[in-house]
């Protein structure tokens, strides 16, 4: 992971994802000039991945579109990995790098710029974190930042150029500043975790890896172990969903040998 200085950032797309195309389309140089496109899907793009980056230090920004049942649009970003078996690229019971800081950085922006009315916004879209999942597995650190949930969507300019201005405007040098951020991971909640969402908007928590109800029963000590060592900077807080998550007790047991202070939302 990389260390308080200099960020290293490179932006990403898929050739076959024209929500991420789009978005490229406005990332300015020298992050235009430096990024790199993928000719098969994202979530499936190991070999790409090791095969175009070497340095694995680099923080990797994937502009994607996001897929839902709902249709509903929304302006989105997760960590990946996967809880449990790898039916959606990456690799079984794995997950992979994630800055907290960066997360919480790009979510502000969207935020900000949403309710900024500069955009002429085809829909309303709703703003969102969600939960980690999915590939591809790479060393590197990985924030996917999205546009969806549907063609429409996809190919809404307005939208993927403030998902691209969201990039933009983050200066990733001075990442980590004077913040009183606070690293953390949560446990609980569904896909679109509300309170994780509620705290990234309106709290000084910074939060990498979040495990959805749904992925609860799958959850090892040591998949709690790669939340923790695949969250930078280190955190130093769990946040429970108190009424959506179960196992809390044997999760607190597992927490406790890493000092993080349990906090139920």
């Amino acid at each position: 992971m990389p260390n308080n200085s200099n960020l290293r950032v490179q932006v990403l797309a898929s050739e076959v994802d024209n929500a991420g195309m789009n978005i490229l389309d406005f990332i300015k140089s020298p992050l235009r000039e430096k990024a790199i496109i993928i000719q098969g899907e994202s979530i499936f793009a190991d070999e790409e991945l090791a095969s175009n980056i070497t340095n694995t230090q680099c923080t990797l920004i994937f502009l994607s579109r996001h897929r839902a049942k709902s249709l509903r649009p929304s302006l989105t970003l997760h960590p990946i990995g996967n809880f449990s078996q790898a039916e959606f690229g990456g690799r079984d019971r794995t997950l992979i790098n994630c800055n907290a800081y960066l997360q919480k950085q790009l979510f502000l922006n969207i935020i900000n710029l949403h309710s900024s009315g500069k955009y002429d916004l085809k829909y309303e879209y709703e703003t969102s974190v969600e939960v980690t999942h999915h590939g591809p597995y790479t060393p590197n650190s990985i924030t996917y930042i999205e546009v969806g949930s549907s063609m429409e969507q996809w190919n809404d300019l307005e939208a993927c150029r403030l998902i691209a201005e969201t990039v933009n405007m983050t200066d990733f040098d001075n990442l980590y500043g004077q913040k009183t951020w606070i690293s953390s991971i949560g446990f609980g909640g569904n896909h679109y975790p509300q309170k994780f969402t509620k705290q990234m908007r309106e709290s000084d928590h910074a939060i990498g890896h979040m495990c959805a109800k749904y992925a609860i029963p799958y959850l090892t000590q040591e998949l709690v172990k790669q939340m923790i060592q695949k969250t930078f900077p280190t955190p130093k807080i769990a946040l429970f969903d108190k009424k959506s998550m179960k196992r809390k007790q044997l999760i607190r047991s597992w927490l406790s040998e890493y000092d993080l202070e349990v906090i139920q939302i």
